[in-house]
């Protein structure tokens, strides 16, 4: 089946003497010092993680085991997994409806729900992290689920995407544009359309 392959915008003048750059970036360039570090981190991530969790629970079956049993110890360790996949399960859903609500309110109101809408999206990290088994992503899921460490979160996500996301107008809506490079950054050879 062949595939189409969608051409790169070229450079086009608007007024006669404003020019576009090429908005096509090549895969390459795709892969910036900021990027490779995000993929360092979740290679990371995704192999120390479960390794630390692995043996941490094999640690607490162990300190369990050898003082009621190895019958008690796996007990004990699968039931406080269990337990605290259920509990944050019911946090996540207590929270999460919370957020909704928040949500609907401040838009009945006109405004802009972006503190609700940051925590939505931590209630959400938050729930994953209690859904995958282990004693540190419980710490941190639950962190991110009470209100009063997930300000903490907040500010930081707020700060990023003040830092990463713009905002364009195109045919009366919002476009989100998360950039690989920070806003402040920006070369200065973009011009905005708008100011002229």
């Amino acid at each position: 089946m062949p595939t189409s392959r969608i051409p790169p915008v070229d450079h086009r003048r608007l007024n006669g003497d404003v020019t576009v750059p090429n908005t096509h970036v090549p895969w390459q360039k795709c892969f910036t010092r900021n990027n490779e570090n995000m993929i360092l981190r979740l290679i990371l991530l995704f192999t120390i993680v479960p390794f630390v969790e692995l043996a941490l629970l094999l640690q607490v079956h162990h300190m369990i085991s050898s003082v009621w049993g190895n019958g008690i110890g796996l007990l004990v360790t699968l039931g406080s997994i269990i337990v605290t996949g259920v509990a944050g399960a019911a946090l996540a859903r207590q929270q999460g409806l919370s957020v909704i609500r928040q949500v609907q309110t401040q838009m009945g109101q006109g405004q802009v729900p972006g503190q609700a809408l940051a925590d939505g999206i931590l209630v959400l990290i938050g729930a994953a992290f209690l859904l995958t088994p282990g004693f540190l992503t419980d710490i941190f899921g639950f962190s991110l689920l009470f209100p009063a460490s997930r300000s903490l979160y907040r500010k930081r996500v707020l700060a990023w995407f003040q830092k990463n996301v713009r905002v364009h107008r195109a045919g009366g809506a919002d476009v989100f544009v998360v950039d690989s490079m920070p806003v402040d950054s920006v070369p200065n050879d973009v011009i905005d359309i708008e100011e002229q």
